[in-house]
């Protein structure tokens, strides 16, 4: 072959590649996307918490009973006739959306965490009684401005005061711990006796972070312990775990640096949660009814209506 013909044959070559190219990258780069569909990076997403309802059985309907006359003649008495009966008043509470004017009377009781909440926070209205390390074993020692926290309770008084303590606490005996916290809530109750008293889960850590002294697992046990304390009247439990968990049940890595605290940008994405789970109370009347009444209507079921409505970027410390 002479070179003419080698030269005509690269040129036609290199015309096809030319051509063709265009076609076949995006060939590529379509069967890329399908392989490879592109990753959104996580965002904390604002939930709600659910009530703990209670229920008032339902009504029953009027029912005859068989009785006598005095000729011995089968006779229907209609339960409806009984006196009439009164029931105590039923309080519903709801957790519903609030503005941060809601926050004007409420004090917030923690540590570093809670620190994280005042320093990064949009709640700016509110109080604060936290400091780093501040935990339940030495709270009747420790002072913020000079203050204790008895000194914050008896000179104001508060319409809510949220509590979050026990993450400097964890690794130690999970009783004595609870036995520490319960005293700090039964102050608060006594110096503040209408208050009510938000009694906020500790936050999960991430996976990296666990040790076996401080654990998810051991967060968990702890967060239970003071659930139970809440009476749900004028003492309530909130879990804003959720929020901010991975699929794991632990605090997700990209919202964290340590492990432990939320990174100081999404300290607002926590009190929006808080102010999309405030309680809201509204005193039903008594249940006062008369059997014959009862039987004129039919079978109703109330219950207390739960809620569907609507908590430098690094933050270390505890």
């Amino acid at each position: 072959m002479n070179k003419f013909k080698q030269c005509i044959y690269t040129v036609i070559l290199l015309l096809t590649c030319f051509v063709a190219s265009p076609f076949i990258y995006k060939q590529i780069w379509k069967n890329s996307e399908l392989k490879k569909p592109k990753t959104e990076a996580k965002v904390p997403v604002i939930s709600t918490q659910q009530a703990n309802q209670a229920q008032q059985p339902a009504s029953e309907a009027a029912t005859t009973v068989p009785q006598t006359n005095d000729n011995g003649e089968a006779v229907t008495t209609s339960e409806a006739e009984q006196p009439t009966t009164e029931a105590p008043a039923v309080q519903q509470t709801v957790f519903a959306q609030s503005g941060p004017e809601y926050f004007d009377d409420a004090l917030f009781i923690g540590d570093s965490r809670t620190v994280g909440i005042r320093d990064y926070g949009t709640l700016k209205n509110a109080q604060y009684f936290c400091d780093i390390g501040l935990s339940a074993y030495k709270i009747d020692n420790s002072t913020v401005n000079g203050s204790t926290l008895w000194d914050f309770l008896n000179t104001k008084k508060f319409g809510k005061v949220y509590l979050m303590l026990g993450i400097n606490e964890v690794g130690n005996d999970i009783e004595y711990t609870v036995s520490a916290y319960r005293k700090v809530v039964d102050g608060i109750r006594k110096a503040q006796p209408d208050t009510i008293i938000y009694l906020l889960a500790n936050l999960h850590v991430a996976t990296y972070a666990e040790t076996a002294a401080i654990s998810n697992e051991r967060i968990n046990a702890l967060n239970a312990r003071i659930s139970e304390m809440a009476d749900n009247q004028k003492t309530f439990y909130i879990d804003v775990n959720g929020v901010f968990d991975d699929a794991n049940g632990a605090l997700t890595a990209d919202f964290c640096s340590d492990g432990v605290h939320v990174l100081a940008k999404y300290y607002a994405t926590w009190c929006d949660w808080l102010c999309a789970n405030t309680v809201v109370q509204t005193p039903a009347a008594p249940a006062s009814t008369t059997a014959a009444s009862a039987a004129a209507q039919p079978a109703a079921e109330t219950t207390a209506t739960a809620s569907s409505r609507p908590q430098n970027e690094e933050f270390s410390n505890q």
